[in-house]
């Protein structure tokens, strides 16, 4: 019975990875993180997460792997593809050809899938979040990394090789030739993610402020922490202004860590947005923080998107 049944979601982030036990209506039973422990190779990583994962199933609704009632396992990893199964490179996490999905099936004793953890994010978010009102839209984790996922037409876009849609890549014009984790120059990457922001903030201040810090002083209209807003929203608002001439979404939504700076934050974007767009989008494009607690979407969208394959 459908009613019966759990999935995991999973996101293995560059930082961090959570957790989330799901019935099938969506409700999250059991939801926990904990630092990604890059030391451990793949095969190791994975087979520890798997006795955690079966120490989850056990005490919540008391079966093991292999029982029936385990629908599969949804995991949201970097450059992880849909369609080989492999994660080719992840430099986030060190890995390098790794054949993630088999290590899951062969672990969980159940169906997998992976998804780039952006990919996911957008899922979950059209499933269950933010997204739900939209047929079109562009998720933007901003994170350890910034990650883009299309849903377009309602549907994921993936491209061929299940690696398309990866905003966090577009160049920027800049003066600062900063370098992306990935090995590109001034990348979208290079100023929106947590340590580009770190970089940005020290940059213009001269300290070292947490971001959690900025979006403070930010809400306190502190000009220090102003100034530094206004850069990075600049930034943000150039890649989204690219994205949105080739896409054409409804809606951008924002999520991960650095969301936190919340939606004072996305209207100082959207201002910058609609200077940059095209006048074809101006003022017709929404900035939105992502709903799924904002740094649970991946792990949402990993229980959503095996529920989706096998019932299909």
């Amino acid at each position: 019975m459908k009613n019966d049944q759990v999935a995991f979601g999973i996101d293995i982030g560059g930082t961090n990875t959570k957790i989330g036990l799901f019935d099938y209506e969506g409700n999250l039973l059991h939801y926990s993180t904990h630092r990604t422990n890059k030391d451990l190779s793949p095969d190791q990583f994975i087979q520890e997460l798997g006795f955690e994962c079966e120490e989850i199933l056990s005490t919540k609704i008391g079966v093991p792997f292999g029982s029936s009632r385990l629908v599969g396992v949804g995991v949201g990893a970097p450059m992880a593809n849909f369609f080989s199964g492999m994660v080719d490179h992840a430099p986030n996490l060190g890995w390098k050809n790794v054949p993630l999905k088999k290590l899951l099936i062969d672990t969980f004793k159940t169906n997998a899938v992976i998804e780039n953890d952006a990919n996911l994010a957008a899922v979950g978010e059209k499933k269950w979040g933010a997204g739900r009102a939209f047929t079109d839209f562009i998720l933007v984790t901003l994170g350890t990394g910034v990650g883009t996922g299309l849903i377009l037409d309602g549907k994921l876009y993936r491209g061929h090789n299940a690696l398309g849609g990866e905003g966090g890549h577009i160049i920027l014009s800049h003066t600062k030739k900063r370098l992306c984790s990935c090995g590109g120059v001034d990348h979208l990457e290079s100023y929106l993610s947590a340590q580009g922001i770190k970089e940005t903030i020290f940059e213009f201040l001269g300290e070292h402020w947490t971001i959690e810090k900025l979006g403070q002083e930010f809400l306190a209209q502190n000009p220090k922490a102003l100034s530094v807003i206004h850069c990075i929203a600049h930034e943000l608002a150039t890649g989204l202004s690219t994205m949105a001439v080739l896409f054409g979404p409804e809606a951008f939504i924002i999520g991960g860590g650095v969301s936190k700076l919340g939606e004072q934050f996305n209207k100082v974007v959207e201002e910058k947005f609609n200077e940059l767009v095209h006048f074809s989008l101006k003022n017709k494009v929404k900035i939105l923080s992502a709903s799924l607690s904002r740094d649970k979407g991946a792990v949402y969208g990993g229980a959503a998107h095996i529920i989706d394959e096998v019932f299909r």
